[in-house]
């Protein structure tokens, strides 16, 4: 089932400090809703059809194609799910607020941070998989700027997202270097790299380099990851009261799901056509773009740890090491306990 962008998507670089503090009360407010946003558990009990609305943090897109082939090839259905994909746009409300307004079940954060900072602001949200084991944020720069490896950033304009320095700097301290470079604000129109303005921008591995590249413009992209930053891409997540209420149903979308990731990593073509022919098919989306971007998504699904537990799953021990270093490198303070927010229990029932 397909429906109209009424959701937003989440600042692709949020910080602890994206929500502006005059906005603090009412997003703790709609947040602490979670409590009560649970869902009705009927149809699992009964074993009847489950309805799941999902939520996306940004519009009809390649990168959720797994999502559009579990539905268009009929595994949600094989689970006994009806499943509404929700997309989300420009300006409108975090994943998290629209679960917490009962407007979506289930929804995908683009990092780990955006949940842990929504669960300190009253919500309780419960990190069930994740889609890529990598995130594809990182930076990137024109090929012939001589740009190899952290320390060639020193002394260099590097545009990003009004917020993004303390992430820059742990760049820099994760490989043993003094930060020492000149921030300059910018959305994530790639067009200040190509005019010179800047020496390397921060950005998408799947997304801005895909396009200047299909432009003609050669650049290279390094996820934060590949600099010491690790992170997981695409974290899904919902209240932990809905989880409860719907352990069934949750594992059966999560199998679904991997059935998904399987079909689009057998046959990519099939995935840019279901955007393309059918989810995107009123935003025309670039399929240039899209059957370019697929493969670069692709290569982000599998780890060594996935090898063993399967895709989606993630490693706890690896997110409080790796991961959380890296936040803690970027300033990043009173992070949770792992197990208190991520549970891969369903991702194992999966089948």
């Amino acid at each position: 089932m397909l429906l109209a962008p009424t959701s937003g998507r989440e600042g692709r670089a949020m910080t602890s400090h994206s929500i502006p503090k005059l906005l603090a009360p009412v997003v703790a407010l709609l947040l602490a809703l979670t409590a009560c946003a649970s869902g009705d558990d009927s149809a699992d009990a009964a074993g009847g059809t489950t309805t799941i609305r999902f939520g996306f943090n940004w519009v009809h897109d390649i990168e959720w194609a797994s999502w559009y082939l579990a539905e268009k090839n009929g595994y949600f259905d094989q689970h006994d799910l009806d499943v509404t994909l929700v997309p989300g746009g420009e300006n409108t409300p975090a994943v998290s607020q629209l679960i917490a307004a009962g407007k979506v079940d289930i929804g995908v954060s683009s990092d780990e941070l955006q949940i842990i900072n929504a669960n300190k602001q009253g919500g309780d949200f419960v990190v069930i998989g994740a889609m890529y084991q990598r995130s594809p944020y990182g930076l990137t720069w024109l090929t012939s700027s001589g740009i190899t490896k952290p320390a060639d950033l020193a002394g260099k304009k590097i545009g990003g997202l009004q917020g993004e320095q303390p992430r820059l700097d742990a760049v820099f301290t994760a490989n043993g270097l003094t930060p020492k470079y000149t921030f300059v604000p910018m959305s994530y129109d790639p067009q200040p790299l190509v005019k010179g303005d800047v020496d390397a921008i921060t950005s998408y591995s799947t997304n801005q380099t895909i396009s200047l590249g299909l432009q003609g413009v050669k650049t290279k992209a390094i996820t934060f990851s590949d600099f010491g930053l690790p992170s997981y891409g695409d974290l899904i997540f919902a209240s932990r009261k809905y989880l409860t209420a719907h352990k069934q149903a949750v594992s059966g979308f999560l199998a679904a799901l991997r059935q998904g990731v399987d079909a689009n990593v057998k046959d990519p073509s099939s995935g840019v056509k279901a955007l393309v022919d059918g989810y995107g098919k009123d935003a025309k989306i670039d399929e240039k773009y899209a059957a370019a971007a697929n493969p670069a998504y692709i290569a982000l699904l599998d780890s060594d740890y996935t090898k063993t537990h399967g895709r989606l799953a993630i490693d706890p021990a690896f997110m409080a090491d790796k991961v959380f270093k890296g936040y803690r490198a970027a300033g990043e303070k009173d992070l949770p306990d792992v197990g208190k927010f991520v549970d891969m229990s369903y991702l194992d029932a999966a089948s």
